[in-house]
């Protein structure tokens, strides 16, 4: 199976910084727990504190499908409802 990375940013609406930004660290410490999580990686942009991005790979796209239907995804899902900017999600595949 071949392994799946996704870059994934996320811009939120300033009023929710505070709270998400706990909801995030939730979500990177399960998500680093599960197997088959290679990298569960949180950056925030420099100039715009409101962008994150999301660096992550998977050992397949099976373990992938399971991260997104876990708990812990699931719930920050639904906490995030309505306090999001946008959120553009890019599924890759290493080339070289």
């Amino acid at each position: 199976m071949s392994e799946i990375t996704i870059v994934a940013t996320l811009t939120i609406k300033s009023d929710f910084q505070a709270p998400l930004m706990e909801q995030l660290k939730k979500l990177v410490d399960s998500s680093r727990a599960e197997e088959g999580c290679l990298q569960y990686d949180l950056h925030q942009d420099k100039e715009n504190p409101l962008v994150y991005v999301f660096i992550e790979r998977w050992a397949s796209q099976p373990i992938l499908d399971a991260h997104n239907q876990s708990e812990h995804f699931t719930s920050f899902a639904q906490f995030t409802k309505g306090k999001i900017e946008s959120l553009n999600i890019n599924l890759m595949s290493k080339v070289y």
